[in-house]
């Protein structure tokens, strides 16, 4: 079976026409497929859940950008009609674009077994292992019920504004139009982050006249921006319905980042907005971890070792009381506590270590920084909140400590993929 990286390469190269380099990725459809082999926050499962979304957005822009939801169903067939209004929009919360979506305008001549024949088919799996966009992998499969958007009353068509944010700074947007007129096939255009027209097309042609800039233009450059800070990348999509703005939803990987632009050197233009983690020593990594010597405020500071195969941490030692007697206890990804020790000599702690509050970044962290090695230990500190580097060691206790009970040094060694080629020429 393909590895994952193998894998997106193959699909890359089918769809796009040309070879995908993860070593020194330039264009933006490159950095895409980099960032769902690299950059896996736990928190991207809930941001893309058409329904828990709702709640981490509120948090962050405020309730009135949030579109009422009107139920919540496991199936189909446990949709409560009778206490649906006469107009209303049905979703899959797990993805599934356009063909998750359902639109009753009139309830009196709504088709129902139809709606639930098109959710049954998209409620059965998802397309997260083809596209490899790995957020959707857990999102819980259900069905929720919206209140239908009207337009502004000028406007005849609901546009979708979907605006490209690079870590807190909109850079760009495109608008989809002419998206539920019968007849007609959807129009994309792009923009600035001053809505100028942009000279490209991507996935569809642009519309004629180009689409106007809202009235609520700098309203949604500003929630896009809060929305985005911290990350890469996210496309956030809203709409203006002419008294406010409301979210639509929030997209990690724009087309899968397998759509062609048209002119291709577009491709390029984009990709020098996207700074991916730890590139060229500038970005997440360096910010994260950067600024300040280490400062030690309490009596004993846990260190946090993550232990990576192959790019991929699985195992995170904790080391504590090393000003008293000194304790080492192991957790999964999950912090469930591992009954192994390593090295051999030293106990559990007496009472279990809690989760630091940085456990995914540093996790995260660890992964960007194994990258390209079977092997390697990451060690982190937490202080005051903050997350602080401490070093990277191939070789822990020399390899030689030993782990009790013992079947554990073969569950490790199992976890290592050894270069095939030997250094003794």
């Amino acid at each position: 079976m393909f590895g994952d990286e193998i894998y997106l390469k193959v699909r890359f190269r089918l769809l796009m026409g040309k070879k995908l380099d993860l070593k020194n990725p330039q264009t933006f459809s490159e950095k895409l497929q980099w960032l769902k082999l690299y950059d896996r926050r736990p928190e991207y499962t809930k941001m893309v859940d058409k329904y828990a979304v709702k709640e981490y957005v509120a948090g962050i822009i405020g309730e009135e950008y949030i579109i009422p939801t009107l139920g919540v169903w496991d199936k189909p067939e446990d949709i409560e009609w009778d206490k649906l209004p006469n107009q209303f929009v049905l979703k899959t919360t797990h993805g599934g674009g356009s063909l998750g979506v359902v639109i009753c305008k009139d309830k009196t001549t709504f088709d129902h077994e139809n709606a639930i024949k098109r959710l049954k088919k998209n409620m059965k799996g998802s397309d997260w292992r083809i596209q490899m966009e790995w957020p959707y992998k857990n999102v819980p499969h259900r069905i929720i019920a919206e209140k239908y958007i009207e337009p502004a009353p000028d406007i005849n068509d609901l546009a979708d504004y979907k605006f490209f944010c690079f870590d807190g700074e909109v850079k760009g947007l495109f608008v989809a139009t002419d998206r539920h007129k019968e007849g007609e096939d959807v129009k994309f255009d792009f923009f600035d982050a001053e809505f100028n027209h942009l000279p490209f097309k991507q996935g569809h042609e642009n519309a004629n006249p180009y689409p106007k800039k809202p009235s609520n233009f700098e309203l949604m450059i500003q929630a896009a921006a809060k929305l985005s800070k911290g990350y890469p990348h996210l496309r956030v999509d809203m709409y203006d319905i002419g008294d406010k703005v409301l979210f639509g939803e929030i997209t990690m990987y724009h087309f899968e980042g397998l759509v062609p632009f048209r002119p291709e050197s577009w491709d390029k233009v984009f990709g020098d907005m996207l700074t991916l983690p730890g590139q060229k020593l500038g970005g997440v990594i360096i910010k994260q971890l950067g600024d300040n010597a280490l400062e030690i405020h309490q009596s004993d500071l846990p260190d946090y070792k993550f232990f990576c195969f192959n790019g991929e941490p699985r195992y995170c030692q904790v080391i504590s009381g090393r000003n008293k007697t000194m304790s080492i206890d192991f957790f999964d990804n999950q912090w469930s506590h591992q009954p192994f020790h390593e090295p051999k000599k030293y106990p559990f702690a007496q009472d279990e270590p809690k989760k630091p509050a940085n456990f995914e970044k540093m996790w995260n962290l660890s992964r960007c920084l194994a990258q390209g090695r079977a092997f390697s230990r990451i060690d982190f500190y937490e202080t005051k909140g903050r997350v602080y580097f401490g070093e990277i060691t191939f070789f822990p206790t020399g390899g030689i400590g030993g782990f009790d009970p013992e079947e554990w040094d073969k569950v490790f060694g199992d976890m290592i993929s050894l270069p095939v080629k030997s250094v003794i020429e």
